[in-house]
């Protein structure tokens, strides 16, 4: 109840910026509130829960090696040196490729074939080349509530959301299970599950991390094929957003289903740039770290 109070004002402010992302939206697809309503309330978009193989899929063990560090690491607990964070990911900036590669398996070995099966004829889907990585250390604070459409992402993406370390507490991102319940409640697990939740449109936001451990978690969307081209941005409508996303090529991979049921993806991996965030955010890193040094 107390974090809740803490944060009243600002699910305020989200719930209304949501709302008006998403009627600029509907406005610039030319859409009744019913036809748009059935298009992202869909089933598709309920909230879930997956486990997957981390031995066949070892998404953490390749992320260590591109940043060299052993395999025995403990990413939790990274913090007790001020500066592996930031040479971590600078590491990772510049050699990704392996990772990225175990990335691809899994989205169209595990993630594609679950959307798919919530959708009747789905051939087609459209994923986030590269994951967005989030390292928060203790004391650290990631981001307020929020829905993911009011960044300009679209409201049919569903997100996929894969812990490297153990989650929960105020080190989790909590999220409501649907649009406007407000029912609060953490993602609690450890490395091997993965969530799966409408963040285009249902809030959701970290605390600070009070926790004696580092969160290290990879997000990315995924929207079905039917749904890419359906609805229209919304920027140029009064409270809409501009979806950098699909306006330029180099977010979204396209994958379809080959007849004997597996995933394909069509044309080459896509190099991350900064719509996927930090590193990729950093475009002078001395300058970075001497802004970091002087407390700027």
């Amino acid at each position: 109840l107390e974090l809740r109070s803490l944060i009243e004002s600002h699910i305020r402010r989200a719930s209304t910026r949501r709302n008006e992302a998403l009627s600029a939206i509907r406005i610039a697809s030319c859409l009744s509130e019913s036809d748009f309503n059935s298009l992202i309330y869909s089933r598709l978009f309920v909230e879930d829960n997956v486990t997957f193989d981390t031995e066949q899929y070892p998404l953490r063990d390749s992320l260590l090696k591109c940043v060299n560090l052993d395999m025995d690491s403990d990413l939790a607990r990274i913090h007790f040196d001020a500066t592996a964070k930031d040479s971590m990911m600078r590491t990772l900036a510049g050699n990704f490729q392996e990772f990225q590669t175990v990335f691809d398996d899994f989205v169209l070995s595990v993630c594609a074939p679950r959307m798919s099966s919530c959708l009747v004829d789905c051939d087609q889907i459209y994923y986030q080349g590269f994951p967005c990585i989030r390292v928060v250390q203790p004391g650290e604070y990631s981001i307020g509530p929020h829905a993911d459409v009011t960044y300009g992402h679209h409201p049919c993406s569903v997100n996929f959301y894969v812990p490297l370390t153990q989650i929960g507490g105020t080190s989790s991102l909590y999220l409501e299970s649907r649009h406007g319940s407000e029912d609060w409640h953490p993602i609690v697990g450890d490395y091997g599950i993965v969530k799966q939740f409408a963040g285009a449109t249902c809030l959701h936001w970290t605390p600070e991390n009070m926790m004696d451990y580092t969160r290290v978690s990879l997000d990315f969307r995924l929207i079905a094929g039917s749904m890419y081209d359906a609805l229209s941005c919304g920027g140029k409508i009064k409270g809409g957003q501009v979806d950098t996303y699909r306006k330029s090529p180099g977010y979204y991979s396209c994958c379809r289903k080959r007849q004997d049921g597996t995933w394909e993806r069509e044309g080459d991996l896509l190099s991350p740039d900064a719509r996927v965030g930090f590193p990729w955010t950093v475009k002078d890193w001395k300058q970075y770290i001497d802004r970091k040094m002087n407390g700027a």
